[in-house]
C-alpha cells in the first residue's frame, strides 16, 4: 500500500472524477479512447499505480459493439477512486477490508423472488452475510467495487450485462473475492459451466426446476452452501 500525499490527493480526486464523467458520457470508442488517455496520463502523473492498470485494461477491452463499456469502465474507475481517498493511499486492485469473520455474501440475479430465495438458502448458515444484492450486471460491478464481498451469487441471463459479461469485466479489471454461479442456463457440467468456470467462475450450481423454484432453500441449498464454503479458501 503506498501512501499518497494529503494535498496531491485532494487535488487529484475531483479532477479525475470530472475526467470519469466525461468518459462515461463518450458516445463512441473514439472519444472513449481519448477519455481513456486522459485518465491514464492523470493517473499515471500521480503516480497510482492501480488506477493506471485498471485505464490500460479497459484500454485494451475497448469494444465498438458495447455500448456499456464507457459508463461500466468509468463506475468501476469512480469506486477505486473512492476506495484510494478513503485510505489516503493507493491500492492494489484486489485489496479488501477484513471482515469480521462471517462469509459477506453479494447476491445478483434479475428476479427479485429469486434473490429472496437464495438469501433465505444462505440464512441457513449463521457465518454468512449477505451485505447486497443487484439486479443486473452492472449494478453488481459496482455492488463489488463498493462492497468487497467474499462470495458473489452470480445469475447469468440479466438485462444491461449478463453474468458472461461481469465474468469478463473481472478478468480484465479484477475484483474482490470469488463468483459462484447460480443459473439454470449453465447445468453443471454443460458447455456454458466449462466455459464460465475458464472465466474465473470458483463454482457452477444449477437452479432446480428451472429459474423459479419455491423450493429452491430445500432442493439446492445446501449444494448452494457448500459452493459458497468452498470457494474462499
Amino acid at each position: 500500500m503506498t501512501i499518497l500525499d494529503p494535498e496531491l490527493l485532494e487535488a487529484f480526486v475531483p479532477e479525475f472524477a470530472d475526467l470519469c464523467g466525461r468518459l462515461s458520457a463518450a458516445a463512441e470508442v473514439g472519444a472513449a479512447g481519448r477519455g481513456l488517455d486522459a485518465l491514464h496520463g492523470m493517473a499515471g502523473a500521480f503516480g497510482i499505480a492501480s488506477l493506471v492498470a485498471m485505464i490500460e485494461a479497459a484500454r485494451e477491452a475497448l469494444d465498438p459493439f458495447d455500448p456499456t463499456m464507457p459508463e461500466t469502465t468509468a463506475q468501476l474507475l469512480r469506486a477505486r477512486l473512492a476506495a484510494i481517498a478513503d485510505a489516503g493511499a493507493d491500492l492494489p486492485p484486489e485489496a479488501a477490508p477484513a471482515g469480521p469473520g462471517r462469509l459477506r455474501v453479494l447476491i445478483v440475479d434479475d428476479s427479485a423472488l429469486m434473490r429472496r430465495l437464495l438469501r433465505e438458502a444462505v440464512a441457513e448458515d449463521a457465518g454468512v452475510e449477505v451485505v447486497a444484492e443487484a439486479a443486473d450486471g452492472t449494478a453488481a460491478l459496482r455492488a463489488m467495487a463498493e462492497h468487497q464481498p467474499d462470495v458473489t451469487l452470480l445469475d447469468i441471463e440479466m438485462p444491461v450485462l449478463d453474468g458472461f459479461g461481469v465474468l469478463r469485466r473481472r478478468a480484465l479489471f479484477g475484483g474482490p473475492g470469488a463468483v459462484v454461479v447460480v443459473s439454470s442456463a449453465a447445468p453443471p457440467g454443460s458447455p456454458a459451466a466449462v466455459a464460465l468456470r475458464r472465466l474465473g467462475a470458483q463454482a457452477v450450481v444449477g437452479k432446480p426446476s428451472g429459474a423459479f423454484s419455491p423450493d429452491l432453500a430445500r432442493q439446492a441449498g445446501a449444494a448452494i452452501r457448500a459452493a459458497l464454503r468452498g470457494a474462499v479458501p
